[in-house]
Parts: C-alpha cells; sequence; structure tokens
C-alpha cells in the first residue's frame, strides 16, 4: 500500500476506530499520548506522517539589550538556531507531515500563528507539541490545526534550544519515531508505528462500518437527520434521499 492510500484510509477512521484497531492487535494502550495533549479548539482533526522534533532547556545566558535593534539580532540568531528544523519542511517537503515536538511539557511558545502558517503552506497537516503555543487567539483564526499540553505568551528566547530533528522522541507518554502515523482529533492524540498502521486501518474500517450501520438504525429510530459521520448508511436516516 502507498504512503499515500494509506493515510487516505487513515483519515477516513475516527481515532475511536483507530485505537479499537490498535487494540485488536494487540497494541492495547500503546500509542495514547497523555490526556493533557488537547486540541487548541473543538473540531479540529488531522492525520500525517511524523516529523520529529526534539527541544531542550537552553543553558545558555541571554544578552540585557539596549536597543529594539539590539534585541532583534539577538532574536534572530536564537530563533535562526533552534527554528532550523523548519527547513526539513520547506519547499513542499511538509506534505502530509505532522510536525511532532518533544519539549518535555515546558511551556515555552514554540509553535505560533507566523510558524504555524509557514508551515500550513508548505503541506504541514498539524503540530502536536509536548509543550506550549502561543498566539491561540490568531492561530484559531488561521484556522492551524495545533495539539498541545500547555498554552503560552512566552518565546523560546532564552529558554529552549535545539536538541535534534528526525530522531525518536517521547511526547506526552508516547516514543514516535519518524514515519509513525500520528492522528489527532477532539479527543486527543494516536501514534500507530508505522509497521502495524496498514493492520490497524483495516480493522478500523470494519469497526466504523459497524459503528455507522447500527447508528443509522437509531438515527431512524430517534427521527434524527441524516449527517455525514454516518457514512454510506446515512441515507437510509436522509428524508432527501432519493
Amino acid at each position: 500500500m502507498t504512503d499515500q492510500e494509506l493515510i487516505r484510509r487513515v483519515r477516513a477512521c475516527r481515532l475511536a476506530d483507530l485505537s479499537d484497531g490498535m487494540d485488536a492487535i494487540g497494541l492495547v494502550n500503546t500509542g495514547t499520548m497523555s490526556s493533557r495533549m488537547r486540541p487548541l479548539r473543538p473540531g479540529i482533526r488531522m492525520a500525517g506522517f511524523a516529523y520529529t522534533v526534539k527541544l531542550i532547556p537552553t543553558q545558555k545566558a541571554v544578552k540585557v539589550c539596549g536597543t529594539y535593534e539590539e534585541y532583534q539580532k539577538e532574536l534572530g540568531a536564537w530563533c535562526q538556531e533552534t527554528y532550523a528544523f523548519l527547513g526539513g519542511l520547506m519547499d513542499g517537503q511538509g506534505k502530509d507531515k505532522v510536525v511532532v515536538i518533544d519539549m518535555d511539557g515546558y511551556p515555552g511558545g514554540i509553535w505560533g500563528s507566523e510558524c504555524g502558517m509557514n508551515a500550513a503552506k508548505n503541506g504541514v497537516v498539524g503540530v502536536v507539541i509536548d509543550g506550549g503555543c502561543r498566539d491561540s487567539y490568531e492561530c484559531n483564526l488561521e484556522r492551524l490545526d495545533i495539539w498541545c499540553t500547555a498554552r503560552t505568551f512566552n518565546h523560546v528566547y532564552g529558554r529552549i534550544e535545539s536538541g535534534g530533528v528526525n530522531v525518536p522522541v517521547e511526547c506526552a507518554g508516547v516514543v514516535v519515531h519518524p514515519g509513525d502515523i500520528v492522528c489527532g482529533d477532539d479527543d486527543g492524540v494516536l501514534v500507530i508505528p508505522r509497521g502495524r498502521a496498514e493492520q490497524v486501518v483495516a480493522f478500523a474500517e470494519g469497526i466504523l462500518k459497524a459503528d455507522q450501520e447500527v447508528r443509522a438504525r437509531h438515527y431512524k429510530d430517534l427521527g434524527y437527520e441524516y449527517d455525514e459521520t454516518l457514512g454510506e448508511f446515512g441515507a437510509e436516516t436522509d428524508p432527501d434521499a432519493a
């Protein structure tokens, strides 16, 4: 199965179905991030391949700046090093990627509105941060798909520096390898090991279909209107269906 076909099928399933699929092949509680990992707003979903980033608390001192220009120079130098990981996402290299950032829960604002839009323009489908996001209001206006364990107004300047890119990381209690499948929705974030993903999705599709069929009958009995969550069974409850 190609990566494109696999990710298309994963995106058609709910995290509940995918988690049940993990259970079915013996991976109970594997890949389930801590409940501290929450979406920035309700109603967002994503699935893609992990692009992993490790960030660590810095031991470097910052310079006391006397002017705005001096500060901008210091900030630029700091960001050039800390945000070097973005280079691997530019020129379309971010397509179908989820950026997974391990900051060990540190509440520094590594991701914000400008950074998020830049990544989205290069195909990144979401970001998962065991640490802080800032510019929350702007990020939501811009409809950026972000999951994090903390919100903050703090920058990473003087706080965090690079610890590696595309290496195994531990994010909200889950070890994530580059290329693993990372999925998020209102319920949280699930990581599916790439080598087991085809098995998981095969079970998840069957689980979803069975659930849709049962719920379609409940919709009919309760007089509910059709919605997209019923898939192919929705037409049975849609009063406008031919």
